[in-house]
């Protein structure tokens, strides 16, 4: 399977990567010059990742993260997934293969941090927030799901990912999925931090 990823070196973008090579996929990835991350040094010299510039060659998958408009994916891609972790939703790739999956509570290994919590949309979610820990989601957790929806053919157009914790009314099902955490997330807050420090 051939995959591509668009930023590869977004944080969840390197877990996205992470993923598929661990499984045996071929992987490229396009950088986004506008992050300053070292987290592809993790798998770089892997010899089923390349870096490409632009979209040139076909794909089974096309992942893309917070992105617009990519020119030329539709015709290269046979599916799309476009994840928005931002919580200010921005869907312009709207093409009978993309299904787009809103998680504005994704966190994980690599992702922005301070010593007071984790910067999400340049604001702190604190580690002593509540509010935010019950809709918070483990990029790993989510990650588990999202390699069984890779292989389905029949998804819906949106999925709004919304944590179990989160007491939400669920009332349109077709178009939210509730995913069960297996970790606490003091558990996943310590696991970033620890993740992070080595990157500095």
């Amino acid at each position: 399977m051939h995959i591509l990823v668009i930023p590869h070196n977004h944080w969840a973008g390197y877990h996205i990567v992470t993923k598929f090579l661990e499984d045996g996929c071929y992987v490229d990835g396009i950088r986004d010059k506008q992050i300053d991350s070292e987290l592809e040094d993790f798998f770089g010299r892997n010899s089923h990742f390349q870096e490409v510039d632009q979209v040139k060659k076909e794909y089974d998958l096309a992942i893309v993260i917070n992105h617009t408009e990519i020119k030329a994916l539709d015709r290269h891609a046979k599916k799309i997934f476009q994840i928005q972790t931002n919580r200010q939703l921005n869907v312009k790739l709207k093409t009978p293969r993309t299904t787009i999956i809103y998680a504005p509570y994704l966190i994980g290994e690599g992702m922005e941090m301070d010593e007071n919590g984790l910067i999400l949309d340049g604001s702190t979610l604190s580690f002593t927030d509540e509010q935010w820990k019950k809709k918070a989601l483990y990029m790993k957790d989510f990650l588990s799901v999202f390699m069984q929806w890779i292989t389905l053919t029949d998804l819906p157009a949106f999925i709004e990912i919304i944590s179990i914790n989160d007491n939400v009314t669920i009332t349109k099902v077709e178009k939210k999925q509730v995913l069960l955490e297996n970790r606490s997330i003091e558990t996943v807050i310590k696991a970033i931090q620890t993740f992070n420090k080595l990157l500095r």
